[in-house]
This record gives structure tokens, C-alpha cells and sequence, in this order.
């Protein structure tokens, strides 16, 4: 059992799993990337599935994260101020999106599911590990909202669609909410009231430490890979890259 106030502190575990997520992020992205603007189509089947897996254990860890951090803010403000912050960032990313894509615009993509499902989680935070049993009807939800497409962009977080829709980044409710959930469950069973229930030991190195490192940093990591990434891209194929609008 680790003291009162590592327990309080950061967990090296959580940081390692979040930095682990964010190196197959920046995989899957780079990947989808190069099948965007270079048509590349192998194994999309094996990219598909790990880009679900990979988004699934950024918002499992965000919904254990949730469940460690409302035992130590101080009031319902700082939800509001994380919600403004997410969804703010991500509704830049639509602009941008709408600017300098052709097409795929991000409506609502992984930074506006994750402001939203820190507000709506709050009273779901008194159902502990309940919520493992709740989690299934957002994932069951999709089964009946697929039948249904409608033009209403403010429907797009349920996961109610135009019925020719795409775009790169979208994380509806349904079912996304669902393993949000499920990282909830996961934190009430093993962080109690906040604290650590089990001592988990990381062997130390180099590679651990930068791993835990980019897990401390992904929000900045996550809004700066892309341009990064285009840019390469650019170079590569000597400035120009079809779908994509440059002021030049």
C-alpha cells in the first residue's frame, strides 16, 4: 500500500498506460495519414481494429483518471474549466479541419468526447463499479441509433449521422460513453476514495521513464503530431499533398 501522499500524487502506472495509448496513437494517425493523402491500403482491417483499441484505452484511462481526480477537486468548477478547456481545444480542430481538409471535417472528435464525458460522468462517479453493468446499454445503444441519420450536426454526439458521413476523428456517446464507464468501474475497485488500493511496481529505464514522460504530456503531444506529421509528409512529396488546402 503506498502512503497518503503518493497516493495523492501522480500513478506511475497511469502515466505508463496513457503513454503507451499515445505511442499507438501517433502509429494509427500516421498510418491513416498515409492512406489518406498516399491511397495506402494494406492491412486496413489490422489498422482499423488497432485504432479502436488505441482510442478505447485513451478514454478507459480517462474515465479511471475521472474517478481519481473528483476525490481531489475542490469544486464543480474545475469540471467546467476542464470541459471548456477540452471541448474548446477540440472545436479548434473543426475549424482547422474545415479550413485546410477537403473533406473529413472533425466534428465531434476525441477532445470534444472527452469534455463532454468529464461534465455527463459526474453523477455516474456515485455508481462505483455499478457503472460495469450500465457500460453494455451504450454499447447495446448502437444497434438502434445506426438506424437512424439525420442532417442536425448537434445530433453527431449520439451518433446520429448524415447518411453519407465522414470524417476523420468521431467519438459518439454510443458507444464510447460505455467504456468511459468501464475505466470508472476500473478506478473505484482500484483507487478507492483516490488512493491506491495495490502497489504496482514498473521496472525502471530509460524507455520506462520516457514512456511515463509523453503520459504526463499527451494533451500537448496530441495537438502539435498532426501538423507535425503534414509536414513531413510535405517534404516528402515535395509541397504538395491532394486533400489537403494550402495557403500556397
Amino acid at each position: 500500500m503506498a502512503s497518503d501522499g503518493e497516493s495523492y500524487g501522480r500513478y506511475p502506472e497511469i502515466d505508463f498506460f496513457r503513454g503507451t495509448a499515445l505511442i499507438m496513437m501517433l502509429v494509427s494517425n500516421f498510418v491513416t495519414d498515409l492512406q489518406y493523402f498516399y491511397s495506402y491500403s494494406e492491412f486496413e482491417t489490422f489498422w482499423y481494429m488497432f485504432a479502436r483499441i488505441t482510442a478505447g484505452m485513451f478514454i478507459f484511462i480517462s474515465g479511471v483518471s475521472l474517478w481519481i481526480s473528483h476525490f481531489r477537486r475542490k469544486g464543480i468548477e474545475e469540471y467546467f474549466m476542464r470541459f471548456a478547456r477540452l471541448f474548446g481545444l477540440g472545436m479548434i480542430i473543426t475549424l482547422a479541419t474545415e479550413v485546410f481538409l477537403t473533406e473529413g471535417t472533425i466534428y465531434f472528435g476525441i477532445l470534444h468526447f472527452l469534455g463532454i464525458a468529464g461534465l455527463i460522468g459526474i453523477p455516474f462517479l456515485r455508481f462505483g463499479m455499478v457503472n460495469a453493468f450500465i457500460a453494455p446499454f451504450f454499447f447495446a445503444g448502437v444497434f438502434f441509433i445506426r438506424n437512424y441519420h439525420s442532417d442536425i450536426l448537434f445530433l453527431l454526439p449520439l451518433g446520429i449521422t448524415p447518411v453519407k458521413f465522414f470524417t476523420f476523428d468521431y467519438f459518439p456517446l454510443f458507444p464510447w460513453f460505455g467504456v468511459f464507464l468501464l475505466g470508472i468501474s476500473f478506478g473505484s475497485v482500484f483507487y478507492p476514495e483516490g488512493k491506491r488500493k495495490m502497489n504496482f511496481e514498473l521496472p525502471r529505464s530509460l524507455i520506462m521513464n520516457f514512456i511515463r514522460f509523453i503520459g504526463r504530456n499527451t494533451l500537448k503531444i496530441y495537438l502539435t503530431h498532426q501538423p507535425v506529421f503534414i509536414l513531413i509528409l510535405l517534404v516528402i512529396s515535395g509541397g504538395r499533398l491532394e486533400g489537403i488546402v494550402l495557403p500556397w
